[in-house]
């Protein structure tokens, strides 16, 4: 076991003074500290996380305290690291890890191939160490992993869909990676009150004495949109040059939506100021299940996880290499969600498929009209 890299991880933090600020948010039943030796990146955190920042000191302590640090001093010294496997439709080495044990606790380390930022998970401040100024987008999911492991102990489950509140109804929108998802929520925030989370949700029963009623929790990260969701929302625009959006409309449709250039979409700013809501109600579900080379009109079913079982495949989501249970146990490689205990919770709620060809506008419209029979 390379214990040596945890011994090279403490020395290096003992001997690394943080700056002696930091920035605090506050999530529902969760406050995370966050300090760092770099004064740049804890002001691009305190930028992002602006909806939920802490603004004044708190006298109760924080639940969990987060470092990360600058540096360039990591040594691999033939380290065997195990490739974490990526879900279905995604490629390329991405993350890998190793598991040491240290006293009494298993932890993780795990390494982001393409960038050199390397995490140390564990249980007493979880740590970044690497290139974090260049990557503060890793940073930010780290922080906001800290907060989905917390509620996934608490028997929370994790759906891959995004979520709003329209009309006062609380849904979620799941479909797999690259089935438009954040496209039509930002296309049916047009009409909504709340953005909740843009590609992961959690789900849980509502902890009331109202049985059958859902909550859905988001992660505070900001929707992550593609240039093709841009060109063609005029809310959107501002966010590429007038020149860039002309090249991109003169692709094939197609290349256009392959293409992969992220840009961030502050719903704060480009809604209006309250759009962001830690958390609402469900009440349904919209499945993605269309195709691009459709020849069929969008077309909408109105269903149940219980009586379409096959489109519980879109809702599953892996926690992923970051997450431990309440006994601090690392998920095995590979380890794949439950569909029983999905269906076990949601198999009731609502669910709205859209089939046939890709079609934000009518999909938006359909929708809406389906909420109204809720």
């Amino acid at each position: 076991m390379p214990s040596f890299l945890i011994s090279d991880l403490q020395h290096y933090i003992a001997s690394e003074a943080l700056v002696p600020n930091s920035i605090t948010i506050e999530l529902p039943d969760f406050r995370i500290e966050i300090s760092s030796n770099s004064a740049s990146l804890l002001e691009i955190l305190k930028t992002y996380f602006n909806p939920v920042l802490c603004s004044k000191p708190s006298r109760t302590a924080p639940s969990l305290k987060i470092k990360a640090y600058e540096s360039d001093q990591f040594i691999d010294r033939g380290i065997q690291w195990q490739d974490w496997k990526r879900e279905a439709g995604k490629s390329g080495r991405k993350d890998s890890f190793i598991d040491i044990q240290e006293a009494n606790e298993t932890q993780r380390l795990i390494y982001k191939v393409k960038t050199g930022v390397l995490f140390w998970q564990k249980e007493d401040t979880p740590t970044a160490v690497g290139p974090v100024e260049e990557n503060p987008n890793q940073i930010i999911n780290f922080i906001l992993t800290q907060y989905l492991n917390e509620n996934l102990r608490q028997g929370w489950l994790l759906g891959h869909a995004a979520g709003l509140e329209i009309n006062h109804k609380g849904i979620a929108i799941a479909g797999l990676s690259g089935g438009g998802k954040s496209t039509l929520m930002l296309h049916l925030l047009e009409y909504g009150e709340h953005f909740i989370s843009n590609d992961r949700l959690l789900l849980n029963a509502q902890k009331t004495t109202r049985p059958g009623h859902f909550r859905m929790r988001g992660i505070p990260k900001q929707p992550r949109i593609n240039p093709g969701t841009i060109v063609h929302n005029k809310r959107l625009h501002s966010l590429i040059s007038a020149e860039r959006r002309q090249e991109l409309l003169a692709m094939p449709t197609e290349t256009l939506r392959q293409l992969e250039e992220k840009y961030d979409a502050d719903v704060n700013k480009i809604y209006h100021s309250a759009c962001f809501k830690a958390e609402a109600a469900l009440d349904a579900f919209v499945i993605l299940n269309w195709q691009p080379d459709s020849q069929q009109s969008t077309q909408l079913r109105h269903t149940s996880l219980n009586q379409s079982p096959e489109l519980l495949e879109a809702i599953l989501k892996s926690p992923g290499p970051f997450y431990s249970d309440e006994k601090r146990v690392f998920l095995a490689n590979q380890t794949q969600p439950d569909p029983a205990d999905y269906l076990e919770l949601l198999g009731e709620i609502p669910c709205f498929e859209l089939t046939g060809k890709i079609d934000f506008k009518k999909a938006s419209d359909l929708v809406r009209k389906a909420i109204q029979t809720l």
